[in-house]
């Protein structure tokens, strides 16, 4: 009877040795857990360029964006069938501002008083330097499939004049990235 007693004791140790291995463990995998969500936390974009369907909300395109980068469109102004390029920044201060305005010529719609810096430049008025934040932080537009309309971020160019920017009225605007967004985001870096 004492080996049978001594036998089962001798289980019980080991079983507890077992045991205390699991708790390690698992200790162990809740700190490495702890330390990939830092290290993706602070590895997520702080901002986001976007493009979205103002009536349904949508988003149609997407883009991590720093501050003090730029991205402009052009197209074709509706009244003067003239050419137009309008350049925006995302500054320091983080709001969007207008940076640069390219036209033919001027007339409804069109820049109508002088600021920044002008210069005439392979056939357009250039006002550079202009500095004004964009009312409401938010770019609102509609494009139209008569005439080509871009638009161009690092070195991505979108038309957005043909699906499915076209005939909506879309809005640009820089805005944080909800806490999914930008852990998926960390993870296709």
């Amino acid at each position: 009877m004492n080996n049978k007693r001594a036998a089962n004791t001798n289980n019980k140790k080991a079983l507890l040795l077992s045991n205390v291995f699991f708790p390690k463990f698992i200790l162990l995998l809740i700190v490495l857990f702890i330390l990939l969500f830092f290290l993706l936390l602070w590895n997520r974009p702080q901002h986001l360029l976007v493009i979205t369907d103002m009536n349904t909300g949508e988003t149609l395109w997407t883009s991590e964006i720093e501050q003090g980068e730029t991205f402009f469109h052009e197209y074709i102004h509706s009244v003067e069938k003239s050419p137009v390029k309008e350049v925006f920044q995302f500054s320091a201060s983080a709001e969007l501002v207008t940076m640069e305005s390219w036209t033919k010529s001027f007339g409804a719609g069109m820049p109508y008083q002088r600021e920044g810096d002008v210069e005439l430049k392979d056939g357009y008025y250039v006002m550079k330097n202009i500095n004004r934040p964009v009312h409401g932080g938010t770019l609102r537009m509609k494009p139209s499939d008569l005439y080509p309309h871009i638009f161009s971020f690092h070195d991505e160019t979108i038309y957005l004049s043909k699906e499915p920017f076209v005939k909506k009225i879309i809005e640009i605007k820089v805005r944080k990235p909800t806490w999914w967004e930008g852990m998926l985001r960390s993870f296709s870096r």
